[in-house]
Order: structure tokens, then C-alpha cells, then sequence
């Protein structure tokens, strides 16, 4: 496998320029939310309906069972989370988002793409059409690469590797 100096550089710089947009508008929803980034960690840890013990919060994030109680308890103070009795050890107490939790994890999410809503409009749109084309091929070469070998995504056993005629 060769490298591919020029697309290299072209993704970093892409990739640099979509973390600065998403991330501004995660950090300006966070600061207007007035919750904290592990707050607010938590709660996309718990959402999708994962439910955790708080014991097991502390050992992901890597702080103390005390550090994970008290965020779990503004948490809960606040209305976006709630402790609920484990059906198998009743001493254990499982958390789960509430609705008011759940609004707040999709705001932030809204936060965090709202650019890509006036980014894409400054598309023609033959050129949108091409983007459209050539980021679903990187997002199925993504997919491809995130399930094996890196050293082989996207090459088949018995297929050509992709030439500059391809793309």
C-alpha cells in the first residue's frame, strides 16, 4: 500500500475545518446550557436508552465514585437524569436520561451540525451533486475501514486497488 500524500493533507485539512465548526457550535450550546463538557459527556454516555450504575460512570471516565456521585446528583437536581432501582440488586441504582435529558443531548447534537445546513447551501447544484457522490464513497470507504485491516479497506481479494481514474 502507498501513501497518498495530497489526499492526506486534503482530509486533514477538511477534517480540521469540520471540527472547528461543530465544535463552536457544541461549545456555545454548552456555554448557553450552563452544563459542564463531563456533564454533558454523561449525558450522551446515557442516551439511546443505555442505563449505567454511577459506579460504572466513575471508572469510564476515570474519577473517584465520590467525583461521579456528586455530578450524577446536580444531574438528577437539574431533571436530566434519573436513578432508578436495579431489577436484580436492589442496592444498585441505574440512571437514565429523562425526556428533559434527552431534549438536551438532541439540542446539542443540532448545535453541533447546524453549519452543515448553510455550508451546503453554497453548493450549485451540479456541484452539491458531485460533493453528494464523492462523500458517500468516503463514508462507505469509512465504514469499510472502521470493520478490518486498514491496510486493506476498501481493496477486495482479486479486485484492482482504486487509480487517480477512479475518483
Amino acid at each position: 500500500m502507498s501513501r497518498n500524500i495530497e489526499l492526506e493533507d486534503a482530509l486533514k485539512a477538511w477534517i480540521s475545518q469540520v471540527m472547528r465548526f461543530s465544535m463552536r457550535g457544541f461549545i456555545e450550546f454548552a456555554t448557553d446550557s450552563k452544563l459542564s463538557m463531563p456533564q454533558i459527556a454523561v449525558l450522551f454516555r446515557l442516551s439511546g436508552d443505555k442505563r449505567c450504575a454511577v459506579t460504572e460512570l466513575g471508572e469510564e471516565f476515570g474519577v473517584s465514585g465520590a467525583a461521579a456521585s456528586q455530578m450524577v446528583e446536580k444531574l438528577s437536581q437539574m431533571g436530566l437524569i434519573e436513578r432508578l432501582e436495579d431489577a436484580n440488586d436492589r442496592r444498585v441504582k441505574r440512571l437514565l436520561l429523562t425526556q428533559k435529558g434527552k431534549a438536551i443531548v438532541e439540542r446539542s447534537i443540532e448545535a453541533r451540525q447546524e453549519w452543515i445546513l448553510h455550508f451546503s447551501a453554497t453548493f450549485s447544484s451540479e456541484d452539491a451533486r458531485e460533493a453528494t457522490a464523492l462523500l458517500e464513497k468516503f463514508t462507505a470507504r469509512a465504514v469499510e475501514f472502521s470493520r478490518g485491516d486498514p491496510a486493506h479497506a476498501g481493496h477486495h481479494e482479486g479486485a484492482a486497488a482504486t487509480s487517480d481514474s477512479d475518483n
